[in-house]
């Protein structure tokens, strides 16, 4: 029979326990009401407190045992569905170069290969990699949109402040940039640290690509195209008289930025160089 009401009526009111999200007095709940004695409810409460305690330990003192304690119960957790098991190894996580990756984004076989590598160290479930990867892909597309946006307003800086004179400039700066990287090594370089189309640097090349044209031996750096006409040497005497020469009838007006006489000196670089441009992706 349920315990007697006299002993029941021992417990308070306020002594309450969460049933369904909501208060209620412990001795109202079935655990108690349903107890045929006060010495069988006590040792029921034992049992479960000892049963919770030996599966879900509350402190572990030694970390080989907590490792042990995961060996052993973890298993029985994924296979009653409590927890979902991650898989046995990273390749099973799927992360692969999606079909339709964002432009501007870069793909890294060996990122995804670490990635999965700490997913599987953490035991992280499956279904959890892919909201990952989603999240990770989203702030690289936002951040290469801020980039593109940060490049496209310094580009139109650039055409703004040199205004015709843009293209012009552009191409003695690459070519400038041309005589500056002079190995495959030294140009990956430029590329690694994003300099390669930054519109800082190219500002910094196009102010300075009109003053190395003054220099006869930077002329002498810049690479020789094989495709016929003036060679570097010529060139180089003749825009030199030009620059330095008062006899000559351009040094006057290549002085004053005359455009016809810069067109001429442009085209004197053309015949001996070509483009001359550095392409950079």
């Amino acid at each position: 029979m349920p315990i007697d009401a006299a002993v029941l009526s021992q417990l308070p009111d306020t002594l309450t326990v969460d049933v369904d999200g909501k208060a209620t007095a412990l001795r109202e709940t079935p655990f108690v009401k349903e107890a045929p004695d006060l010495p069988t409810l006590i040792k029921n409460g034992y049992e479960a407190h000892r049963e919770v305690g030996a599966r879900i330990p509350v402190r572990i003192a030694k970390p080989e045992d907590a490792a042990a304690w995961r060996t052993e119960h973890m298993p029985k957790l994924y296979k009653a569905g409590i927890l979902e098991a991650p898989p046995s190894k990273p390749e099973e996580y799927g992360v692969t170069k999606p079909e339709n990756l964002p432009e501007g984004i870069v793909w890294s076989d060996e990122r995804a290969g670490k990635f999965s590598g700490i997913l599987h160290k953490y035991g992280v479930p499956k279904a959890a990699a892919a909201e990952l990867m989603a999240l990770n892909m989203e702030g690289y597309v936002a951040t290469n949109a801020a980039l593109k946006t940060s490049h496209d307003e310094g580009i139109a800086a650039l055409k703004k402040e040199y205004g015709a004179d843009f293209d012009q400039r552009q191409e003695q700066a690459s070519r400038l940039a041309a005589s500056i990287f002079k190995t495959d090594a030294e140009l990956k370089w430029f590329e690694d640290v994003g300099l390669a189309n930054h519109p800082t640097f190219l500002s910094i090349l196009m102010r300075l690509a009109p003053l190395a044209a003054q220099d006869s031996s930077v002329l002498a750096g810049l690479p020789s195209s094989s495709s016929g006409g003036l060679t570097g040497e010529e060139v180089r005497k003749e825009i030199a008289d030009i620059m330095s020469n008062p006899q000559n009838a351009r040094n006057k007006l290549y002085w004053q930025r005359d455009k016809a006489t810069m067109d001429y000196v442009e085209g004197l670089y053309k015949k001996a160089y070509g483009d001359a441009t550095v392409t950079i992706t």
